[in-house]
């Protein structure tokens, strides 16, 4: 037997650095790099009780614990065996069912159960297109500002992102012209048209059919991230992109994060059924959970839900008319800013402030928020006058509060730049 070798006088693992370790992917979304990747820092120790104006997630007091859990106990006692085994990367089919008549009605088409595959929540169905249709060095166009993670997401598939302006056809399709000038793919569109994360807006209907005929003669899919789309104060949102292109093209996005409760993590993909094939065949988790799939499906078919968004709305619309009327009174010199029609956010522009300064500051008055360099793809580079509130968590006595701590938080960023 070889006698074993002395490694006293190899390196240690203790001295290596991860980063030589590290994938292409990882090191493109920034793994290894002592950088804070999430939009919400660390609470102020100076103030106890912040107001979270932060991450955009249902408020708490709206979570519907009690019909969840009927839902859960039912099929537990109605199906125990189906409930508790594995459920197949598709997902539970009466859930895909219940998806499909939900579906079908909203976008007035005929959607069937091979028109959808579950996903772990929204970022896990934009993972699996990715998975499934970019390649290293494929162009994928964004809206700028747009969704941080989903900016991280596509950048783990080492796609290469360019960035387009909200609401402008003309300039989306000179974009494209450029970009194939140069000799490169666009593979995919990214898209959040109703009430847009972070800016809030709803993409007009005119937009939307213009940017569907862009993207068709070149060939362009389109993800269309709806995480938003239910939740409208008074009227819903024009016709999907999804709807408009009869289901061509589009890789449709949806989830239960902003509807029922983040912890869910159920989400979907809706297109046509070619290209669902492919999205399950690139599954390599063994499925969503059988159980919250069975769950959520009783839930969401009794009606059930439908009756939790008609309650849900007046209370978000409330307090975004709160926030707007606090900010207006206190700040109405300093911020300048466009009322959201629904979702979860108030884009505002900073007339005077650096955004970036005014984040790190109100955090100390008691105010947390994300700057809005977050939201583009040159960071703080990019953008130095906007910053995102958030106004679903908070309640409305502190969305009241907003304007006051606002206004110091300004008047103290402006004193410390000048």
């Amino acid at each position: 037997m070889p006698p074993i070798s002395d490694t006293r006088n190899t390196p240690p693992w203790t001295g290596m650095d991860i980063r030589n370790l590290l994938s292409k992917s990882a090191l493109a979304v920034g793994a290894g790099n002592p950088i804070e990747t999430r939009l919400q820092r660390k609470q102020s120790s100076v103030v106890k009780k912040p107001i979270s104006l932060g991450g955009g997630v249902p408020d708490t007091a709206t979570l519907p614990v009690n019909d969840l859990l009927d839902s859960l106990t039912k099929v537990l006692r109605n199906s125990p065996t189906e409930t508790l085994a594995y459920g197949g990367v598709l997902g539970f089919e009466g859930m895909r069912t219940v998806l499909a008549e939900r579906y079908s009605n909203i976008d007035n088409l005929d959607l069937n159960p091979s028109n959808f595959v579950v996903n772990n929540g929204s970022a896990g169905s934009i993972d699996n297109i990715c998975d499934a249709f970019i390649e290293p060095g494929d162009v994928i166009l964004v809206e700028s500002p747009t969704f941080s993670g989903s900016i991280r997401t596509m950048r783990g598939h080492l796609a290469e992102l360019f960035p387009i302006p909200l609401g402008n056809p003309d300039a989306i399709a000179d974009t494209v012209k450029n970009i194939k000038a140069k000799g490169k793919h666009v593979k995919m569109l990214y898209t959040i048209a109703d009430f847009h994360n972070p800016t809030g807006s709803t993409m007009s209907q005119k937009d939307r059919e213009s940017l569907i005929e862009i993207c068709s003669s070149h060939q362009i899919l389109i993800i269309e991230d709806g995480a938003y789309s239910d939740i409208f104060f008074g009227e819903k949102p024009p016709p999907s992109l999804y709807r408009l292109a009869n289901g061509e093209g589009i890789l449709k996005v949806g989830t239960f994060s902003k509807t029922i409760a983040t912890g869910l993590r159920i989400g979907w993909v809706q297109a046509r059924s070619d290209f669902i094939d492919v999205l399950s065949s690139m599954k390599f988790d063994m499925g969503s959970s059988p159980l919250l799939l069975r769950a959520i499906s009783d839930y969401v078919g009794s009606g059930q839900m439908d009756q939790h968004l008609s309650d849900m709305r007046p209370l978000y619309e409330e307090k975004c008319d709160a926030l707007c009327k606090s900010l207006e009174k206190h700040c109405a010199n300093e911020l300048i800013f466009t009322r959201p029609s629904g979702g979860f956010f108030l884009w505002a522009k900073c007339l005077h402030a650096d955004a970036n300064l005014l984040s790190k500051i109100a955090e100390e008055e008691g105010l947390n928020f994300p700057a809005g360099s977050n939201f583009f793809l040159d960071g703080k580079t990019a953008d130095t006058k906007h910053i995102r509130l958030a106004f679903s968590t908070a309640n409305l006595n502190a969305m009241r509060e907003v304007g006051p701590k606002m206004r110091k938080s300004i008047e103290r960023a402006l004193n410390t730049t000048s």
